[in-house]
């Protein structure tokens, strides 16, 4: 029989618990043998079990790992009367046993010698800090973890006003300055993909060169939740070997993680150069309380700043898709015995599609729909261009042909190559039902005559702005009483399932034939409707827009 002691953080008790069988599962969850009270721990974290003689420990592949006496656990491995195992913030020990923890705190400052190094559990220390003054402390120690205390007091009340990240980052380093008297200082976040940045530094005067930060490093402190005292970088054998240290000139470090429930946010480092700095035990544990403080606060700071700058980016594509809704036409026209629709909805916030549909002259009606190469911002603004671009040729009764050949130059003239646009521009008399249009590269229009055959409207020339002079022809085709024209953008057939087939010309041709004598609202709802039924929830990848136009029966 085995009987384990359990020390959580407060106000968790210690407790003992007897192990009267061949084993038993310790984590957060009501499900395991022993319930252990800290949130830092899995909700299944280790197992003991029994094996002849002896009792092992194993972790069965918690969150922050488990560890044997500091040392991390790569597998079952004896357990001890003496030992001390580390999960999240507790720690187990025989019952009636000396924890290695209490056979260390003696209370003296302990100096690690030239060549030595020091790697400590954050969790570890961060208990052992909160354990409080021992009786068996000197005068000398007691007034040092006074004054640790009276300096994590400032930065607490510090912190308790609003403040941004650079400055809280600043602070902190400022501190430990105060504190550790290092050469240089530098403060790394990791990123939500996992990257390391340099988000402070701070140099005492005269220092040369920068705080170095390595992989190693990282690995040691960040990923693996260590504080760390590296008193010759030379000689230890981690850093010893890597090039980026030796070569910084980085003669001696100390580290800690900053971290919090959700995981690793990144860690501060002091280093020295001009000497090897003795740095302590004492040292250690108080450079780790200053990260556990800091991680309090950077992570809501930094949430509360990228919520600020989601707000100010959602408040410009608000105005820029205001901008971009009046750019398209207000009303439409409606002339004696024509019936004319447009709807256009963007897959993101903004469009890259648009629409124009205006009267010129006494008897014609002008029909141009757009989509432009890109999407988001990008693709908005060059919409915005286009629109303005076309504005004048439009107003004067340019030809179809003659308008998008000066378009696409001007086009050209002001956009990178890789920005284009593909148009359907058409003029429809609207006495005769006579309809003159051109192509740019786009999606073939449909003419669904009365009778329900179709005719496709193909490609004239190429997309606007893809070359310093296209050459676009323009054909002729003529409506009669009752026959439909539809003009729409790519976001609409190129829809897909989820299987990844696409909606298809066919499908949408289908809908037309057989929504022809309808009105053209109950068409356009139709087309709408075949499309949710097909994609079944995948969402659209590409702006969807429509302009259908009919010659009335009578």
């Amino acid at each position: 029989m085995l009987r384990i002691r359990i020390v959580s953080p407060p106000p968790a008790i210690p407790f003992e618990r007897e192990i009267s069988g061949d084993e038993a599962l310790l984590g957060r969850s009501e499900e395991c043998h022993v319930v252990v009270p800290d949130r830092a721990v899995s909700r299944k974290h280790a197992r003991f079990f029994r094996q002849g003689s002896d009792w092992l420990v194993e972790d069965v592949g918690s969150r922050g790992g488990t560890r044997l006496n500091n040392q991390p656990l790569d597998g079952p491995t004896r357990f001890s009367a003496g030992d001390e195992v580390s999960l999240g913030q507790s720690t187990v020990t025989m019952a009636g046993s000396e924890s290695a923890a209490k056979k260390r705190s003696s209370g003296a400052v302990s100096s690690i010698a030239p060549g030595q190094s020091l790697y400590r559990s954050a969790d570890d220390l961060l208990r052992d800090s909160l354990s409080g003054a021992h009786s068996t402390e000197d005068v000398a120690t007691l007034r040092r973890r006074a004054a640790r205390l009276e300096l994590l007091n400032e930065v607490h009340h510090a912190l308790a006003r609003s403040m941004a990240l650079d400055e809280l980052l600043e602070m902190i380093l400022s501190k430990a300055f105060e504190a550790l008297g290092p050469e240089e200082g530098v403060v790394v976040l990791r990123d939500s993909k996992g990257e390391y940045r340099r988000a402070a530094a701070r140099r005492s005067p005269g220092s040369q060169g920068d705080a170095m930060v390595s992989r190693t490093l990282l690995e040691e402190v960040v990923e693996k939740r260590q504080a760390a005292i590296v008193c010759d970088v030379a000689a230890d054998a981690k850093f010893g070997a890597a090039a980026s240290m030796r070569m910084s000139g980085v003669r001696s470090l100390i580290a800690a993680p900053l971290f919090d429930d959700e995981g690793p946010l990144g860690m501060i480092a002091l280093d020295s150069r001009a000497f090897v700095r003795p740095f302590t035990e004492d040292d250690l544990e108080l450079l780790t309380s200053l990260a556990a403080v800091a991680s309090l606060r950077i992570r809501n700071v930094a949430l509360g700043q990228e919520a600020v700058e989601r707000r100010r980016l959602e408040e410009e594509l608000q105005l820029a898709r205001s901008i971009q809704l009046g750019l398209l036409p207000r009303s439409l026209p409606t002339p004696a015995g024509w019936s004319i629709l447009g709807t256009s909805f963007p897959s993101r916030f903004v469009s890259g599609d648009h629409y124009q549909v205006a009267e010129r002259g006494d008897n014609e009606l002008f029909i141009m729909v757009s989509d432009v190469s890109g999407k988001g911002m990008a693709a908005a603004l060059l919409t915005a261009s286009l629109e303005a671009l076309s504005a004048g040729p439009i107003e004067e009764g340019m030809a179809v042909a003659a308008l998008c050949k000066k378009v696409s130059r001007l086009l050209y003239q002001r956009t990178p190559p890789a920005k284009y646009a593909t148009s359907f521009v058409a003029a429809v008399d609207l006495a005769n039902g006579h309809l003159s249009y051109t192509n740019a590269g786009h999606n073939p229009a449909l003419l669904v005559r009365s009778s329900g055959a179709i005719e496709r409207l193909g490609s004239t020339g190429v997309p606007l702005g893809l070359l310093p002079e296209g050459n676009f022809s323009a054909l002729h085709v003529d409506l009669g009483r009752g026959d439909l024209f539809v003009v729409y953008t790519d976001g609409i057939v190129e829809a897909v399932a989820p299987d990844d087939e696409e909606f298809g010309l066919e499908r949408l041709e289908a809908v037309c034939r057989e929504q022809r004598t309808a009105p053209l609202a109950d068409v356009a709802i139709a087309i709408d409707q075949a499309l949710e039924k097909f994609v079944r929830g995948v969402p659209y990848h590409d702006d969807r827009t429509l302009v259908v136009l009919r010659r009335e029966a009578v």
